[in-house]
């Protein structure tokens, strides 16, 4: 079976309207900083313009990764050697990521130490200015350590699976669990708010959650089914390590009991 016709898991339906709402809602708060940067270009202000053309370009380029995600348009790209399998995102997405941040960083620094001064013109509250200029700061504070983290990692993150463990890495953290600590892998998180998520539910009462399953495999179902197949047949894990694998995802044979 192929895997663009793998089942979705039934929790995955009431995502799209989460995805919908975020595409419009960042669509629309870039058109609105376009708009202030022209207004402050004609007035001679040109670092508002700069600072206001920086957020809508992040917004636009988290607007492209979304639409890629939602669309199913993503490409499967895996590894596969003597230490496991590695699922990585499509680097379509990861480059749009990672060039939103490389536009986010200066303006965000920009309005952090500007708007106190009065210098951004849509700065104009005293909680813009104290508040919103910290806000600023801390977001640049993260951009920065998102793209010193994926330059070390060799990109936004991915997700590993091998006889022992799986493996969990995103722009900020790496998160590691053992097969034996799973009891459940399921479609939903109860721990927070999740999209096509894949989530562990381990021994401890805690949850792993492998969250927009979607950058990775098409559609995202295969990487669902691919972690719950090896967690109920452990007898199959030997997989992981070997061209089965690889076979066995392109294929879309996996135990979807």
């Amino acid at each position: 079976m192929s895997v663009l016709s793998l089942p979705e898991p039934a929790a995955w339906r009431s995502g799209r309207t989460l995805l919908v709402v975020a595409l419009a809602g960042a669509i629309a708060v870039a058109a609105v900083y376009i708009v202030l940067g022209v207004v402050a270009a004609t007035r001679g202000n040109y670092l508002t313009t700069a600072v206001a053309f920086g957020w809508a370009a992040f917004l636009v380029a988290f607007s492209a990764a979304v639409l890629l995600v939602g669309l199913g348009r993503t490409k499967s790209q895996f590894a596969s050697d003597s230490t496991g399998l590695t699922v990585l995102p499509d680097p379509r997405f990861g480059v749009l990521m990672l060039v939103g941040l490389v536009v986010l960083i200066p303006s965000s620094v920009a309005f952090a130490v500007c708007a106190p001064f009065g210098a951004i013109e849509f700065a104009d509250s005293r909680g813009l200015q104290t508040i919103g200029a910290g806000f600023a700061a801390i977001v640049a504070f993260v951009a920065v350590l998102g793209l010193i983290t994926s330059w070390r990692r060799g990109g936004v993150g991915h997700v590993k699976l091998t006889p022992a463990m799986i493996e969990t890495v995103d722009i900020l953290t790496k998160r590691v669990c053992e097969w034996d600590d799973v009891i459940d892998v399921v479609d939903h998180a109860e721990s927070r708010k999740t999209r096509r998520a894949v989530v562990l539910r381990l021994r401890d009462g805690s949850e792993e959650v492998i969250d927009i399953a979607d950058i990775y495999l098409p559609r995202g179902a295969a990487l669902y089914w691919l972690v719950r197949h090896y967690w109920r047949h452990p007898e199959d894990r030997m997989e992981l390590v070997d061209s089965r694998a690889p076979g066995r995802l392109h294929d879309g044979r996996f135990d979807m009991g």
